[in-house]
């Protein structure tokens, strides 16, 4: 049974016992009569009937008949609005939910409910700004409203206006009465980042030193650091930053080193190429190892690649580790020509929450919003799961 029908089963369950409520005290014997078939057969009995013969736009025509007869119940009115935002009728959720806010006869807390309404209608129909602006309006209303809190912070993220978001965590907290030291530091590196690729290199360091006292298992504050480092010829501290992102860093996260240790020739030649060697013999992790050559294929070529692969001496290749190596050979014949093109399309990230799959590691996952949960496919996912790829 799909979401959308769910939904209007509940809210056609709760407008009857709205109406049946409202209407207890109006019934007297000559109610207890059998009434005429068409009164006996009402337009909300006849929409839960559709609903239960999984006929949903029956069902919704039939609601919308019963708010022409009930004009007067606002209730009814807003839940045919959620009913239209389920079917993705975007314009004439926001249309119901305005009309609410416009009659004079409305309490306090309906006007709450249809600026929450509204928030939700505009954030589904992709009209962020607006969306904001009714949740704010929500939200001075009752500013613990955790439901317009996380809406908010959704929509920030998405438009990637941290500073904001980083106040809304913050908000979180408060309101909850958790921690989300984890969260907020992911936030600051992606400020870090920003400040970063502005050129405000002092900003960018003390942005991500606190999201490394926020949460030292932050795999992009990490990151940034050594790449600060990197670019401040600060070789020494780079290796103890390395060892830090070793310790500190969840397992999954360790085939990001080489890339960025590679990214300066300079450091690699005098230190980096010695340390990635030492952790490879003390760790023998595979996935580090095909991404180190990867990254040398890209940056040195075939025969550097050739020759760090013989060095490594890889052995108990999963099949998803040999096709990519595979990739990276000049040979042309049909098996690695087939390797190349899937290695273009291949996802390498899959999120541990929801299982989304993406080609390119990233901090916040699309679907379902939580950060740090991309973790590399394992051997097993050759070809991806469709159904999850993004």
């Amino acid at each position: 049974m799909s979401s959308f029908i769910i939904i209007l089963m509940a809210v056609a369950v709760m407008v009857a016992a709205a109406l049946i409520w409202k209407n207890r005290e109006e019934f007297s014997e000559q109610d207890l009569e059998e009434p005429p078939e068409d009164i006996r057969v009402s337009p909300l009995l006849r929409g839960i009937n559709f609903l239960l013969s999984d006929k949903p736009d029956r069902a919704l025509q039939e609601m919308v008949q019963v708010a022409k007869i009930r004009s007067e119940s606002v209730e009814v009115y807003m839940a045919l609005g959620e009913m239209f935002r389920a079917q993705g009728e975007y314009g004439r959720a926001v249309r119901i939910h305005q009309n609410i806010l416009a009659r004079p006869d409305v309490s306090s807390d309906l006007h709450f409910q249809a600026y929450v309404a509204l928030g939700r209608d505009f954030q589904a129909g992709g009209l962020l700004d607006r969306a904001l602006k009714h949740y704010a309006k929500a939200l001075a209303m009752q500013t613990d409203h955790l439901p317009s809190l996380y809406a908010c912070l959704r929509i920030r993220e998405q438009s990637h206006e941290w500073d904001e978001a980083e106040w809304l965590v913050s908000r979180l907290e408060q309101v909850e009465n958790a921690s989300y030291h984890e969260h907020r530091a992911y936030l600051k590196a992606e400020m870090a980042n920003n400040a970063w690729e502005q050129g405000d290199v002092a900003l960018a360091e003390s942005l991500t030193i606190e999201a490394l006292k926020l949460s030292p298992s932050c795999t992009h504050g990490h990151l940034l650091r050594l790449r600060q480092l990197l670019k401040a010829g600060e070789a020494d501290a780079v290796v103890a930053q390395s060892e830090q992102f070793l310790e500190q860093v969840k397992v999954d996260h360790h085939n990001l080193l080489p890339e960025v240790l590679l990214s300066d020739e300079q450091f690699y030649k005098v230190k980096g190429e010695a340390f990635l060697w030492q952790t490879w013999q003390q760790r023998h992790d595979l996935e580090v190892g095909v991404r180190w050559i990867e990254n040398v294929s890209k940056l040195h070529g075939q025969d550097a690649a050739r020759s760090l692969r013989d060095k490594l001496e890889l052995s108990d290749l999963s099949l998803r580790h040999e096709l990519r190596l595979s990739a990276l050979n000049e040979a042309d014949n049909n098996l690695i020509q087939q390797a190349k093109y899937w290695r273009l399309s291949m996802k390498l990230y899959a999120c541990k929450h929801c299982g989304v799959q993406v080609h390119q590691m990233r901090w916040h996952c699309p679907k379902c919003n939580k950060w740090g949960t991309m973790e590399p496919l394992q051997g097993s996912h050759v070809f991806g799961e469709e159904q999850h790829a993004a």
